[in-house]
């Protein structure tokens, strides 16, 4: 995804440690003369309002662990894995993947579907 996450109660990226070019392509424009910076969600807003769903925030919301909020880059959960809303409910598992070390500057991220689960009410293709 590389994007802020949607829910603005997702935890802040640490600014300290984000890159000038970071800050610039993942946070709003602050006002003039200040240095007030928030995320910018304009793209996850968009999936999630056309019907995704972000896999680790559905699964934050049903098993209120925040260990599914680690970072997934150096200074923000920048990186997602969406899927549609009928899809939601078969998400079952997430985890981050750490090695091989210095394989990337961003953890991998692996989840699970559980492909038994009932998945009523599908997108139909038009």
């Amino acid at each position: 995804m590389n994007y802020a996450p949607a829910s603005p109660q997702s935890p802040l990226p640490d600014y300290s440690t984000m890159r000038p070019y970071n800050i610039g392509a993942r946070t709003c424009r602050p006002a003039p003369g200040s240095t007030d910076r928030r995320p910018d969600r304009q793209v996850t807003e968009k999936l999630e309002d056309h019907g995704y769903v972000d896999v680790v925030w559905y699964l934050f919301q049903k098993e209120q662990d925040p260990a599914l909020l680690e970072p997934t880059g150096a200074d923000d959960r920048i990186d997602q894995a969406w899927v549609s809303t009928p899809v939601a409910p078969a998400v079952s598992g997430y985890r981050l993947l750490g090695s091989p070390d210095g394989a990337s500057d961003h953890k991998g991220l692996v989840f699970t579907i559980d492909t038994d689960l009932d998945t009523s009410n599908p997108w139909k293709h038009r």
